[in-house]
């Protein structure tokens, strides 16, 4: 099978990766990673990024995310957890689903991963200019990698 390029959703893990090093440039931000929920890596940017920094930030954004669902109480979700320590903020949402080439390449499942986007800033970082950035980011990923509807053509099934 061969990949065309005439759209980014031929692309999910080139368009992943240049959504990462758009959020990794937000002033003082050191390191971006989305990490699936199970604790793994599944891509990641910036300059304070090494492999064993990403896959130890990758199982702890991934615990942080599900002690935070500790405490839900059934009325809404976890939107946002912050980590504030004297030498580094850390940052981290809900991604959504991660496009299956994107899960693929980092050996998972893609029916059965969801992904936790993590942040991570010197203390100077503007948390609001950084929840946006995530959050636009989660935006954006969804929005260029969605399926295009189908127009005409063949009918799409019986809904079953």
């Amino acid at each position: 099978m061969t990949m065309t390029t005439d759209s980014t959703a031929a692309q999910p893990d080139r368009v992943v990766d240049e959504l990462l090093n758009d959020l990794a440039k937000v002033p003082d931000v050191t390191g971006v990673l989305l990490g699936s929920q199970d604790g793994l890596r599944l891509a990641y940017a910036g300059p304070g990024m090494d492999g064993q920094m990403v896959d130890r930030l990758a199982a702890v954004i991934n615990g942080l995310y599900s002690i935070a669902h500790g405490v839900d109480d059934g009325e809404g979700r976890v939107e946002q957890v912050l980590i504030r320590k004297t030498n580094f903020l850390l940052f981290i949402m809900s991604a959504g689903s991660p496009p299956a080439a994107v899960a693929l390449n980092a050996g998972r499942d893609p029916d059965k991963v969801e992904s936790v986007l993590g942040v991570l800033t010197n203390t100077r970082a503007d948390e609001g200019t950084v929840g946006f950035a995530m959050a636009n980011m989660i935006k954006r990923m969804g929005e260029l990698l969605a399926t295009p509807a189908r127009a005409g053509g063949a009918p799409s099934g019986d809904g079953q």
